[in-house]
C-alpha cells in the first residue's frame, strides 16, 4: 500500500523537463525521456528482472548518455553503466562505483522501505551529484561540471506500451 502512496506522491512532487534548471537534465530529459523512442530495440541487454514497460525508456537514456553497454555492479567493471537492484547492493559499493564515474541505473528503488532507505542515502550521499528519480527506476551519477542536484521527473506514462 505504502508503494502506491508514494508513487502518487511522486506524480505530484516531480517536475516535466521544464521544472529542471540543469541544461544536462534538461536536455536528457527532451531528447530521450519526453521524446519517442528512438533506441533500438536490441542495442543494448536489458537484465531480464528490469520491467519490460521502462525498458524503451531506459534505452534512450542510454543511447542518449551514448552508454555502450550496461552491466551489473560487482560483475562489471569495464561498463559505463551498472544496474543495481537495492535490495542486493550495499550502500558503499554503489557510492564507489559512481565515486569512479559509472551511471547508476538503480532498479524499483521505492519498491520496499529498505530500498526506499537506501536511495535517499545515495542521493545524500556527497559522491552523488546528480540523481535522477523517474520512481519505477533511478539514475545517480557523478558530473564535476555540475553542482549537486536531485532531481524527480515525472514518467511519462504515454510511453508504456
Amino acid at each position: 500500500m505504502r508503494y502506491y502512496w508514494d508513487l502518487i506522491k511522486h506524480f505530484f512532487v516531480s517536475n516535466s523537463r521544464h521544472g529542471t534548471h540543469s541544461p544536462f537534465v534538461y536536455g536528457l530529459a527532451s531528447s530521450a525521456i519526453y521524446q519517442v523512442s528512438r533506441a533500438q530495440p536490441n542495442t543494448l541487454k536489458v537484465p531480464l528482472d528490469f520491467n519490460p514497460k521502462y525498458r524503451s525508456l531506459l534505452l534512450d537514456i542510454l543511447v542518449y548518455m551514448k552508454v555502450p553497454e550496461l552491466g551489473y555492479l560487482g560483475q562489471s567493471s569495464q561498463t559505463e553503466a551498472l544496474f543495481v537492484d537495492l535490495r542486493d547492493a550495499a550502500a558503499d559499493e554503489i557510492a564507489d562505483a559512481v565515486r569512479a564515474g559509472k551511471v547508476i541505473v538503480v532498479h524499483e528503488p521505492f519498491r520496499t522501505r529498505k530500498t526506499k532507505r537506501i536511495w535517499h542515502r545515495l542521493v545524500q550521499s556527497k559522491d552523488v551529484v546528480v540523481s535522477i528519480n523517474l520512481f519505477h527506476f533511478g539514475l545517480l551519477m557523478y558530473r564535476k561540471e555540475q553542482r549537486k542536484e536531485n532531481f524527480r521527473l515525472r514518467y511519462p506514462f504515454w510511453r508504456e506500451r
